[in-house]
């Protein structure tokens, strides 16, 4: 453990404690660094205090920094059968991942993630992929195959590549936009339209570095397209399909949320306040149709269907809207 003692400058003052700490301490995860708040080991002025503190000048922030537990690298059996095997070749395999499920480590979450199934099902694998930013323990540096992620409580479809050759050329098609992702998402609330479209940019919330928002301006973030269809209404419910055309973090949850149709049982994005479906116990945010073209010219695609507790959330919802 090391401790230091940081002045607040005028540019920081009316900032918040974690974002502060990160800028100082940029090796380090936000999940970390706000891990480490949590437990106690900030303190503003000797007083203990929040992630969420606004800072001012000529305040003091005493930190007490300890080294995150070393992120594993290693083969892992135990997800069982969470992850199944949809389709597998010598270049490729697509897997149907269940919800809870995080893709790759982290410093807050360091083995029992998707990597570590697969580097104990494909041992080669460890050897295909990009340095991972995430890779803080001696050893650990590559994201093996993934040329996409899901959030870990998204369920559904992803492909990962098996040699270099395939992984290069599935990078530059989600690159170019030419890989076609569908998934399915029950929202809160009802659209007034069957079908729309949404192209905000997506920044990094200002009140929470863990939570992207859309930004009302062209100029600032990252551009990001959504397509949304229903499919089906309910009363006070909606089940739309949904097709990004970009890979934003959250781009889905951000870009509904924006429109007043944030998805069910996302506790990040809405509010204590907001009702979701009786008995849905998770996410309602499925990756339920993936396609793809090689290098060949042949085409891959893809179908998952919902998990049982997404179609029993469903089966639950009253008052079907005509």
């Amino acid at each position: 453990m090391t401790k230091k003692e940081l002045k607040i400058t005028k540019e920081a003052a009316g900032g918040r404690l974690d974002v502060f700490l990160r800028s100082h301490y940029p090796e380090f995860s936000r999940s970390w660094i706000k891990k480490l708040i949590k437990k106690g080991n900030a303190r503003i002025n000797g007083r203990i205090a929040s992630a969420s503190k606004k800072l001012t000048t000529s305040q003091v922030v005493q930190f007490d920094l300890e080294l995150p537990p070393e992120i594993s690298l290693e083969p892992d059996r135990s997800l069982g059968d969470k992850i199944k095997i949809v389709f597998e070749n010598e270049d490729f395999l697509v897997i149907d991942k269940s919800a809870g499920i995080s893709v790759h480590p982290s410093a807050s979450e360091y083995k029992g993630t998707l990597v570590n199934w697969l580097l104990y099902h494909y041992p080669p694998i460890k050897s295909v992929g990009d340095p991972a930013p995430f890779a803080l323990a001696k050893g650990a540096g590559l994201r093996p195959g993934l040329v996409h992620r899901l959030d870990k409580e998204t369920s559904g479809l992803m492909v990962v590549a098996k040699n270099p050759k395939m992984f290069i050329w599935l990078k530059n098609q989600f690159k170019k936009h030419r890989v076609v992702k569908k998934y399915l998402a029950l929202v809160n609330g009802n659209p007034a339209v069957d079908n729309g479209q949404m192209d905000s940019n997506i920044v990094r919330s200002r009140s929470d570095p863990t939570k992207n928002t859309v930004s009302r301006s062209k100029t600032l973030g990252r551009t990001a397209l959504t397509f949304w269809k229903v499919l089906k209404r309910y009363a006070g419910y909606t089940l739309l399909e949904v097709t990004p055309k970009t890979g934003r973090m959250h781009q889905i949850r951000v870009h509904l949320k924006s429109i007043g149709l944030p998805v069910s049982g996302d506790k990040k994005y809405t509010s204590g306040k907001s009702q979701n479906p009786k008995h849905l116990g998770r996410m309602f945010l499925h990756a339920a149709y993936l396609s793809f073209v090689l290098a060949s010219g042949e085409k891959f695609s893809f179908n998952s269907p919902l998990p049982s507790e997404l179609e029993s959330a469903l089966r639950n919802l009253p008052f079907m809207i005509k």
